[in-house]
């Protein structure tokens, strides 16, 4: 009794067709290789989008840097940012310079003026003192003093005595 191939394969063994399997190893590889392709390329675009919006974001934050620091920015401009930033809070805690507002009351000043005290607490003040001449040549005073670029002053008591006047006036920043 011979057994033919047919009816080995019959009886329950398979069959192993090599050509068959190497197709569909094939055909599944590709398939793979595609969606490999596919999603890599996706990722490609995506980096050249987001590069080039970052470097849309450096740009733009140079250009601010530049127009706060000036043109040297220096290579850490947000800590140079940090330290300005500093020295405004600590002018702002401080308050007001005692002597940049004796600067600033000397520099309109005649030899007749004199300033007897000056209380700064915080970011206000009281300056007083004596203006040796009438109160219209004060009052000139403190018209140029109107023109001071950091502080305001303003006319708190005036009264006039035989030889001049006795002043006190308020100061704050601008």
């Amino acid at each position: 009794m011979t057994i033919s191939k047919n009816q080995h394969s019959a009886e329950g063994v398979p069959e192993y067709r090599s050509g068959k399997a190497s197709r569909r190893f094939l055909r599944n590889l590709v398939w793979v290789l595609v969606i490999g392709g596919l999603f890599l390329g996706g990722q490609g675009v995506r980096y050249c989008l987001h590069y080039a919006q970052l470097e849309r974001i450096r740009e733009e934050t140079d250009k601010l840097y530049r127009s706060v620091l000036g043109p040297d920015i220096g290579g850490s401009p947000f800590g140079r940012l940090q330290f300005e930033h500093g020295k405004l809070l600590a002018s702002r805690r401080i308050g007001l310079d005692p002597l940049s507002v004796l600067a600033s009351l000397s520099q309109p000043a005649s030899e007749g003026v004199r300033v007897d005290a000056v209380d700064l607490t915080g970011a206000r003040g009281r300056v007083r003192g004596f203006y040796s001449g009438d109160e219209a040549g004060f009052m000139q005073y403190v018209e140029k003093l109107s023109d001071d670029d950091r502080y305001l002053f303003s006319v708190y008591k005036i009264v006039e005595l035989g030889g001049g006047v006795s002043f006190s006036l308020s100061v704050e920043s601008k």
